[in-house]
């Protein structure tokens, strides 16, 4: 396959093109020269024609070469893109809503948690503002991200607008949008302070020195107190407590829980294990569906509060997470030393882990 070349005077001209034609998120992009895209490709051992997977729903072939000028665009390193590579190889898999992310009304987008020993490598930050901006490879990273959405997959946003300036048909029908749109939620855990605390892609079965990413279709996030807890039960009652509340018990799809140092402290003085945590949250949040129903609370997206209690409805359950056990719910050390401000991130469909190439 050979890549389209298009011959501009200079880097304002090439930027103001980008922007004509709908290729940006709405924010300058890098040049995707064709010397800067020979370079990301190299650094991944790819050729440009090399096809990372199928877009089964729009019928697009995903190939190296694409994916390698968006992360151009978005900013990114060479030694960045077998992290981009490993992301999009986990959205095209059967296991994920890839559909959901690039088309529903819901706003929904990804996020992804990178583990093992790429983090360092490419001095990615997993401490204070980890999801907001100011560290290259998580904010470019997540940015290539956004950008493969919008050019590769098609998912271009504006919904409403019928005759859009740049032309290009509108398939992202997202209502109201959200922030983490822009460079998705880009998580990195904190592998090194809480060893007790086992990392997420060591308790999905993975070795200590492989890097992975594990990605997930994230619907948004619920800001936690976490301060005024002072033993391990009661954090669980309180973040439990704040979960059910916020009507965000699910009988299918995964969770995560962003757990600041100051919280994973906590139980780490207590013995507790990551385990210990998860089995905790999930015994604290689980309903019977006849309590949802009963109490007031949807029991899924657009259903209707106060449905009726019908037979066999007190043998099933829902919780912080969707499987029949808390195997789904993902937690991760991350985020800056003072603060106990845990999040919690609720997601559709399943989470996908990928082992990145280096």
């Amino acid at each position: 396959m050979t890549l389209a070349e298009i011959e501009v005077d200079d880097t304002e001209q090439a930027i103001e093109l980008f922007h004509r034609k709908g290729w940006t998120d709405g924010l300058p992009i890098v040049p995707p020269t064709p010397e800067r895209v020979a370079r990301f490709l190299a650094a991944a051992n790819r050729h440009a024609d090399d096809e990372i997977g199928f877009y089964e729903e729009r019928r697009i072939p995903v190939t190296a070469g694409k994916l390698a000028i968006n992360a151009v665009m978005a900013g990114c390193l060479p030694e960045h893109f077998p992290v981009v590579l490993a992301i999009v190889e986990a959205m095209l898999s059967p296991d994920l809503p890839l559909h959901v992310a690039n088309s529903s009304t819901g706003s929904f987008t990804y996020g992804f948690i990178v583990n093992g020993p790429i983090r360092k490598t490419l001095n990615m930050n997993w401490q204070g503002n980890m999801l907001g901006p100011g560290n290259r490879a998580n904010s470019s990273i997540g940015r290539a991200i956004r950008l493969i959405q919008l050019n590769v997959l098609g998912s271009i946003p504006g919904a409403g607008d019928d005759h859009p300036a740049h032309g290009r048909v509108v398939l992202d029908r997202s209502m109201m949008g959200q922030p983490a749109k822009y460079a998705t939620y880009h998580i990195v855990e904190n592998e090194e302070d809480f060893p007790e605390l086992k990392p997420v892609h060591v308790e999905l079965g993975y070795e200590p020195e492989d890097s992975t990413v594990t990605l997930l279709v994230i619907g948004g996030y619920a800001w936690m107190d976490g301060h005024g807890e002072q033993t391990p039960e009661a954090w669980i009652e309180s973040f439990a407590h704040s979960v059910v509340a916020a009507n965000r018990l699910v009988n299918r799809g995964p969770a995560v829980v962003l757990m600041p140092p100051e919280n994973a402290q906590l139980f780490v003085n207590a013995g507790w294990s990551k385990q210990d945590i998860r089995d905790a949250l999930f015994a604290a949040t689980r309903r019977s569906i006849a309590w949802v129903k009963e109490n007031g609370y949807r029991l899924a997206l657009q259903r209707l509060r106060n449905e009726p209690v019908r037979s066999g409805d007190e043998e099933r359950f829902v919780a912080i997470s969707g499987s029949a056990e808390p195997k789904d719910l993902h937690i991760v050390v991350c985020g800056g030393p003072a603060g106990g401000w845990p999040f919690y991130l609720h997601a559709v469909g399943e989470s996908v882990t990928r082992k990145i190439q280096v």
